[in-house]
């Protein structure tokens, strides 16, 4: 049974170690999160894609973004969306097999460890996917625009430190 434990105590530390450390409070500016609007994100990148997509079409009378540009933005946003809800529906399905396994008289480590190896498998693969769709979603810009969103974002990262709203988790 201690063995259980310490096992069950390790793999949820692994567990959170990768997931949602990068979920905050929605409402507290880009830098901040969109905990409250989109809800818990499994990969920081899709996160980053989330939050990336949402600043440019908050700002995109400012960046003269056109209607194709738009359009792409909100498909990839969307994409992103689906992609953070089955990630989410998939991890939580993982932890409720995870427990089932460990909860057994004797435990099946080799199958518990295949399920863990199946787990992170996954989870490489959609964080793999979220950097495709940030790459896509940085080449929608052009060379102009993509200064101007560096030009708003100093400014904004400026803003919040007058403010004292700044972390470390605002650096992009």
């Amino acid at each position: 049974m201690n063995k259980k434990m310490t096992l069950l105590a390790l793999l949820g530390m692994c567990v959170l170690a990768a997931s949602p450390v990068y979920a905050h409070e929605a409402g507290e500016g880009y830098g901040h999160g969109m905990k409250g609007h989109h809800g818990q994100n499994p990969c920081p990148v899709a996160t980053k894609v989330e939050r990336t997509s949402h600043f440019l079409l908050e700002k995109k009378a400012d960046l003269n973004l056109t209607d194709d540009q738009v359009k792409s933005i909100k498909d990839i946003q969307l994409q992103t969306e689906k992609s953070s809800a089955q990630q989410m529906a998939d991890m939580k399905i993982f932890m409720l097999d995870l427990q089932s396994k460990l909860g057994d008289d004797k435990i099946d480590a080799e199958g518990t460890k295949a399920l863990i190896d199946k787990n992170f498998a996954a989870f490489a693969t959609d964080a793999k996917a979220s950097v495709d769709a940030y790459a896509k979603l940085q080449s929608v810009l052009t060379p102009d625009q993509a200064a101007k969103v560096k030009e708003i974002w100093k400014s904004k990262k400026e803003e919040w430190k007058n403010k004292g709203e700044f972390s470390h988790k605002d650096k992009e």
